[in-house]
């Protein structure tokens, strides 16, 4: 595989000087760029196409969440990493669908750890033409020291449960530390939707919705469980719904 074209942005000058020294001990990895703002992130983005951002979250100009979110404009595949001093940013860093999330002070394991979930996820799109879900038949998930591959047409729904994500099957549920971000990588959106932040749906598998309170709770035909749809996602997957029904 090609080297991996990361960009930093961070304006604490220490951290990006940590963040390079660690980088450059892994071969597989290239920084082409330091940004010390969000403004100049955005450009760098839209003039070098990177592969990967290490992103602050507090910057000036532009922070690195609104920062993120006009990348995503440009680049709506972008894989990013936020590195922050602040942990409260956390929820928002995942509804971005950020790779990683890592508190500083930078600990080379844990930024380590982070740059080999980016370079799996990335070898996935520079390798394969299509996304992962349309050619993988099952999804491997790790747990407990043991790797587990589901047959993709048998997930139901997911489920973000603290740090762990369930998987429920009609013969059984799987429990993994992955990311729901990561496992939704894996997955053909055109049968997969992310209905909640904390939820993903097989759309083939559900039988019924009913709205309750400020929520959308769907059902399934082979199991009793229930997941979300949050009210901002119900139209989308309604047309999602319709689609697969005149397709």
């Amino acid at each position: 595989m090609n080297k991996i074209n990361l960009i930093i942005a961070d304006d604490n000058e220490d951290s990006v000087e940590i963040l390079d020294y660690f980088i450059e001990q892994l071969p597989e990895f290239e920084v082409i760029s330091i940004c010390k703002d969000g403004e100049q992130l955005v450009q760098e983005v839209m003039a070098k196409s990177p592969d990967l951002l290490l992103v602050d979250i507090n910057m000036p100009t532009i922070n690195g969440v609104d920062a993120i979110k006009k990348c995503l404009r440009i680049k709506p595949n972008l894989n990013f990493i936020f590195i922050t001093g602040y942990d409260e940013f956390a929820v928002k860093a995942f509804e971005l669908s950020a790779l990683d999330y890592i508190v500083k002070p930078i600990e080379k394991t844990r930024l380590y750890m982070a740059l080999e979930r980016a370079k799996n996820s990335i070898g996935i799109d520079k390798n394969q033409s299509k996304k992962p879900g349309e050619k993988l038949k099952r999804l491997p998930v790790k747990f407990n020291g043991s790797t587990y591959y589901i047959p993709i047409d048998q997930i139901i729904f997911i489920e973000k449960s603290g740090k762990k994500c369930l998987i429920y099957t009609q013969s059984r549920v799987y429990e993994t530390y992955e990311n729901i971000s990561d496992i939704y990588m894996y997955l053909n959106p055109s049968v997969f939707s992310q209905t909640h932040r904390s939820y993903i749906v097989n759309l083939q598998k559900v039988s019924h919705i009913t709205p309750k309170n400020e929520t959308y709770l769907v059902y399934f035909l082979e199991i009793d469980e229930y997941a979300h749809i949050s009210k901002l996602k119900i139209q989308d997957v309604q047309k999602q719904l319709h689609q697969l029904m005149t397709n």
